[in-house]
Parts: C-alpha cells; structure tokens; sequence
C-alpha cells in the first residue's frame, strides 16, 4: 500500500507538470497569435497612412491636424484591439536644427500601438514609420513650441501627460502627448497663434497638475502661466514646476478640549498662480476655498495640495480663532502630511488671551510662565505658553472655571533670562486680549 501511494503521488507530480507546461504552452500560442493579429492591425494602419496625401497626414486636433483620430477600437475574431495613433513633425540634425534650419518641419514620423486585454506582460506592439513630404518643407504660419517639466529642485520629470488644446484655431488642436526622459516635449509646426494656447501637465496622482490661464481680463487675475502665444519661425519654450501633493489634516476644538463640530472656515495658500489687479496687487493662489467646513467631530482633510503656505479663517461668528499647532498660516512642504490641532474660543464665554513678546522684537515668546490672580489673591490659574507664545483662561479644569464679567485680575509673566511682569485688566463679556512684552535683563 505504501509502495502504491508513493507511485500515486509521483505519478501526479509528473501529471501536475506536464499539465502546467501545457497550460504555458497554450497561454503562449494564444498570446502569439493576438500578437501576431495586432501586428497585422498596425502594419495595415502604417499602410493606410502612407497612402495618404502628405498635407493630410495628421491627427484631429493635433499638430499636424489631419482627419485620423488618435483612438481606434477594432474587433478580431473575438478580440478587442485598441490601436492608438501619434503623429508628429521631425526635426532632423542631418540638415542642421532649428533656428539654423529655418523650416524645421523635416519630415513626419508616425506611430501605431496596438494592445489588447491578456495577463500578460507584453500586450502590445509598436510600428514605426517616417513619411518625407514631395517637395522642401516649409514653416509658414508655423513656430516650435517646447514644454519642459521638472520639480522644485530642478530636477526633469519624465513621462508628464501633456494636454495642448486651442479652440481658437480652425481646425481647432486637441492634442495630447508625453514628455519624453529630459521632462521635455519638442514640437514643431505648431501654427501661430497669440495666447490661446491652453496647456495642462499631468504625471500621476502623486503630482499636483499645473496649467495655463487665459490672459486678464478673461482671468479675474494676471495670470504668471498665461496660455501660450506661437509666433512665426520662433521658438517658444516653457517650464513647468510639479511637485508631489501633500495633505493637510485638521482638528478643531474649543479651550476646554472638546471637539466642535461643522465650524466653517476658509483656507488658501499653495502654489502662486498670479497677482490681483485692483487695488493693489495682492497673491492669487492656486487653492481658495471661502466655504469650508469640518465634521461632526471637528476634523477636516484637505484634498491633493501644492506646497506652500496655506492661511486659515473661521467664518463662523460664534467662533474666534486662539492658537494652533503647528503655528499657522502653515508652510507645507512637497509630499508632506500636516495634522494641525486649532483651538478655537466661544464669543459667549468669558476667555483672556496673553501673547508674550520679546522686547523689541517680533518673535513671541513660547514657555513663559502665566499666572493669574483673583482680586483676593487666590490663584487663579496657572500655565504657559505655546509655541505662538499665546497662554489662555480659563484652561481646561475639572469642575471648570469661570472668569467673571468686571472683576480685575493680576497676571504675572515670568522666564528665565527675562525680567518679570506683573499687569492687571477687567474681564470684558466674550473675549479679552492683550500683548505683554518681556524685558530682558
């Protein structure tokens, strides 16, 4: 018996081999024969293109414009083939490059890939083919454009999903296309146009997308990327700057540590995108938002956000705004994650808020003492301050304190290094304020 189980579990690795090397066999004579149907798709599309009249040669909303579309879905003996279609003008070295070579639009080179659904790695097969025009070329009424892409430290970024469109022109351009490993995007015979160009650069969703504008007043703003002009025989190249999105996570709680909830607010900050015009120019930036609003719980995630500072503003008139950590407006940097604590002041509760500064200086002073006394010289309550040099009362106590409307109260200010202070002020209804400066020594 046990020889005969032994011989039954050889026997099925043998079987279980032999099946596996069947199956690859199969799943390879399948995946070659698509492969070798989508040759056939992209040989016939070559083909077809070639037979063309040169000055036809072009994409619907490309550069060259032509009738081709880009995307074409064929179906072949059961199998979807999707074949996808760029043309583009060459500029040769062989007759020197632009603007030594004054009609840069040597030739046309043409590209067909055509893939198909398979688990495969390899799905898909590329043809190429250049096609020269019947005569000498010829640049009227056409420029170069050139889109260069890179991150903050001036690093190329490759593979950017460039979107080029103008709707001014007939026909009108619509063109996608990629940068290649520099980060640059080099097009020639590009028709002339002034400032109508639209262009949007896109990598992945870890990179902010980055855009033109139209010029003012069709923006409500002057634009820093303003849609691209082409002029005649010129080059016009620019860069755009990507960097990875980052995420800013806050939580918004009153004096006493409790959540409060749907607070609204406005934030803005990130990428400078241009300047207003009336009255004075001021920082358009590219995230503005005036209506925002945490959850029941009092948090809020931001979506993708560019680097940058970023100025938040309650909008709700119960609320005002004490202290966060970190300090705000907050610097966010590129592919960072900011949780931000808010602590916010009811405008119906009695609250006392000290800043301490430096003399003479700006800088606040964060770790200072603050104690506040009661008109019989109990202590009140007793703290320090944070990081923005701001300490506040009542602060969150069990049973909780309350400070009364027109009873005077000493706060006395100490650290070391600095020359002590001791001030008095009258509890106002809602919020009280005041600015202290520390002397040193």
């Amino acid at each position: 018996m046990i020889e005969a189980l032994v011989g039954v579990f050889l026997l099925a690795i043998l079987s279980l081999g032999i099946y596996s090397s069947y199956a690859f066999g199969l799943k390879m004579s399948v995946h070659n024969r698509l492969r070798t149907q989508a040759a056939a798709i992209a040989e016939k599309k070559i083909e077809a293109i070639r037979a063309m009249k040169y000055q036809d040669i072009g994409l619907q909303g490309g550069i060259p414009s032509g009738p081709l579309t880009a995307t074409d879905i064929e179906v072949d003996n059961g199998t979807t083939f999707t074949s996808r279609t760029s043309i583009r003008y060459i500029d040769d070295p062989l007759d020197q490059k632009f603007p030594q070579d004054t009609d840069p639009t040597d030739y046309k080179q043409v590209e067909v890939k055509v893939n198909w659904p398979t688990n495969m790695e390899d799905k898909n097969v590329i043809l190429n083919t250049l096609i020269s025009p019947p005569r000498r070329e010829s640049s009227v009424g056409t420029g170069i454009l050139m889109i260069n892409t890179v991150d903050s430290n001036g690093t190329p970024l490759s593979g950017c999903q460039v979107h080029i469109k103008n709707t001014s022109l007939v026909p009108a351009i619509d063109l996608n296309d990629e940068t290649d490993n520099n980060g640059s995007l080099s097009l020639p015979g590009v028709p002339t146009a002034s400032n109508s160009y639209e262009v949007s650069i896109y990598k992945n969703t870890d990179y902010e997308t980055v855009s033109t504008y139209p010029p003012y007043p069709t923006s409500s703003f002057n634009p820093i990327d303003v849609h691209i002009s082409i002029s005649e025989g010129q080059i016009t190249s620019k860069t755009f700057t990507l960097d990875p999105v980052s995420h800013l996570n806050l939580h918004i709680m009153d004096i006493h540590g409790a959540n409060i909830p749907n607070v609204g607010f406005s934030l803005k900050g990130g990428r400078i995108i241009g300047t207003t015009v009336e009255p004075a120019p001021q920082p358009v930036y590219f995230y503005n938002e005036p209506a925002l609003s945490c959850d029941g719980n009092g948090l809020w995630s931001s979506p993708d956000l560019g680097k940058g500072p970023y100025t938040f503003s309650i909008t709700n008139p119960t609320y005002e705004f004490i202290t966060s950590n970190p300090t705000a407006p907050w610097s966010v940097a590129s592919g960072s994650n900011i949780e931000a604590n808010i602590i916010m002041g009811s405008k119906t509760e009695n609250i006392f808020v000290v800043t301490v500064y430096e003399q003479g200086e700006e800088a606040t002073i964060p770790g200072a003492t603050v104690r506040l006394t009661d008109p019989q010289g109990v202590i009140f309550q007793e703290t320090t301050t944070d990081i923005n040099g701001i300490a506040y009362f009542p602060q969150n106590e069990n049973p909780p304190k309350v400070l009364q409307t027109g009873t005077n109260y000493t706060i006395d200010i100490s650290k070391e290094g600095y020359t002590p202070i001791q001030d008095r002020f009258t509890v106002l209804n809602g919020i009280n304020r005041t600015r202290e400066v520390l002397l040193v020594p």
